[in-house]
């Protein structure tokens, strides 16, 4: 008996692609709105959600994160700087109201928000500084000096 190689006509697997499609549906469906552990918080591209949208640049002695917060003030910002991650937590609060000839349009948003931010090397957390402007908060996260490991000699016995 010889073994045959099974080469699929097209449309064979549309019943596969589309248990596929609707299992992943049904995954995002249940999961939309759950935190996500990579970000700390909300994704900001789900419906009603809020995260702010973050830059890490490295330079020779620093790293500046920016991250996007419109309409916020610097009293509904808490940050937080540890030596090798930066955690940024907020209230957003927003309102928004348009008025146009026979109808009247409200539009409010509220919440709270997390987004932690990995960074790729030791900074030094007691010199860093955040600036809010236009929406936008810049941290300046100064390198850590590398560690200098030493070799010890030890005697073998």
């Amino acid at each position: 008996m010889a073994l045959i190689k099974w080469e699929p006509r097209l449309g064979e697997l549309q019943p596969v692609r589309g248990l596929r499609q609707e299992v992943d549906r049904l995954f995002d469906e249940f999961f939309r709105g759950w935190p996500k552990p990579w970000t700390g918080g909300l994704l900001p591209q789900e419906e009603g959600a809020f995260a702010p949208v973050v830059d890490l640049k490295e330079t020779e002695k620093e790293f500046v994160l920016t991250a996007e917060v419109p309409g916020m003030q610097k009293d509904q910002l808490d940050v937080n700087i540890m030596e090798e991650s930066v955690t940024i937590r907020g209230e957003r609060q927003e309102e928004k109201e348009t008025k146009e000839q026979s109808y009247y349009y409200k539009e409010s948003s509220y919440g709270s928000f997390q987004r932690v931010v990995p960074l790729p090397a030791r900074i030094l957390a007691d010199k860093a500084k955040a600036k809010l402007k236009d929406g936008v908060l810049t941290l300046n996260l100064p390198k850590a000096e590398p560690s200098k490991s030493k070799a010890v000699k030890i005697k073998v016995e």
